[in-house]
């Protein structure tokens, strides 16, 4: 299971992005967009609750927006939406796939590091959608669905703590054991240290700052 998801994490970054459309994820009553796709490891196991059945299913063409929302330090299902013909900008709700009777759904098997670009990003390119840079960010860390640390960092609070991470995590045997897992895959060896460290917070899974 985390070996695909991070196959599937891999794949987005050389993806053309102009038709990614993000999960939501709402926090103390804001939506927000978020990167991360915790149903496609759900639906690895229950391909028959997937809402659209697609052979060629990516991080990109999943076919459907999840919604999440952070609740009492808890991570919730709230809604999964479907686009009407293809349309993004029409969406329907779709929830009995996965639960009935209108009812969220905790996130149990949801563990590690994750961040949410806080308001509308600051740089980004109308080309890639994936890569947004944002003035705010939202740090959690999670453990089966429950929230146990979080932080609230400026843009260049983020970049040091995602560096502190990095330095942290880069020695450990983690770290070793994930490239060698990239290498088998047949991932360039030149692209691996920059793909993880692009992506420290999601592989380090857990925030190495003291409280």
């Amino acid at each position: 299971m985390k070996h695909l998801y991070l196959l599937l994490l891999f794949t987005v970054q050389f993806l053309t992005a102009q038709n990614y459309h993000p999960d939501k994820i709402i926090i103390d009553g804001i939506t927000y967009d978020y990167r991360y796709h915790h149903l496609e490891v759900y639906f690895n196991h229950y391909p028959e609750k997937r809402p659209v059945i697609n052979k060629d299913s990516t991080i990109i063409s999943r076919g459907y927006i999840a919604e999440y929302e952070i609740k009492d330090q808890v991570l919730y299902l709230k809604d999964i939406k479907i686009p009407v013909d293809g349309d993004y900008k029409q969406l329907v709700s779709n929830t009995n796939t996965v639960f009935q009777d209108n009812k969220t759904m905790k996130m149990y098997w949801v563990n590690g590091l994750y961040d949410v670009g806080l308001g509308d990003p600051i740089i980004t390119s109308p080309a890639d959608t994936l890569n947004p840079v944002f003035n705010n960010y939202y740090i959690f860390e999670i453990e089966r669905g429950t929230i146990i640390r979080t932080n609230n960092f400026t843009y260049k609070q983020y970049k040091r703590f995602k560096d502190y991470q990095w330095e942290r995590f880069r020695y450990s045997e983690d770290y070793t054991k994930l490239y060698k897992k990239m290498l088998r895959t047949g991932i360039p060896e030149g692209d691996i240290e920059n793909h993880i460290y692009y992506h420290i917070l999601f592989y380090s899974k857990r925030n190495f700052l003291k409280k």
